[in-house]
């Protein structure tokens, strides 16, 4: 159940960002790479959402009218009051990159090397994107669904 303040959250955004934004079928946002940051500041300046705690990857390996694009990044955001926001954003089926938010949350550092190590999506911007998990050297990202098929058969 959506709350006012998510309500207003979403009206925020849409308003700032009409081109940029728009609810996800889940919870949340969907928002479009090429405004990630600017949707990010605002949201952090104007709208309290400090604390990141948590970027993910998932990967779609056939597309749909719901995800056409192979993968998508979640952004898991919380302020001091209002609840959680949660964004959405597809990345490109052959060269999945989207633009880091380190310099946003400093927090997505950490998250944002394991997503490159584990799935494979590039965070164009990132300080430091090299494995975190897995050695260097290391071929694929084993979290993508195809992954076991292209390096063991």
């Amino acid at each position: 159940m959506e709350t006012q303040a998510m309500t207003d959250v979403l009206t925020s955004l849409k308003e700032r960002f009409p081109d940029a934004v728009e609810p996800s079928e889940y919870a949340g946002v969907v928002v479009a790479p090429a405004r990630l940051l600017e949707v990010a500041t605002f949201l952090r300046d104007e709208l309290g959402y400090r604390h990141l705690s948590l970027v993910s990857g998932v990967d779609y390996p056939q597309p749909t009218a719901r995800f056409p694009a192979r993968f998508e990044v979640v952004y898991h955001l919380f302020r001091e009051s209002g609840g959680p926001l949660t964004l959405h954003v597809h990345a490109d089926r052959d060269d999945p990159v989207v633009p880091s938010v380190v310099s946003v949350w400093p927090a997505a550092n950490v998250h944002e090397r394991e997503t490159w190590d584990l799935m494979g999506i590039r965070f164009a911007g990132h300080p430091n994107l090299r494995r975190i998990l897995l050695w260097e050297g290391f071929e694929g990202h084993p979290l993508r669904k195809d992954w076991h098929e292209v390096y063991y058969e």
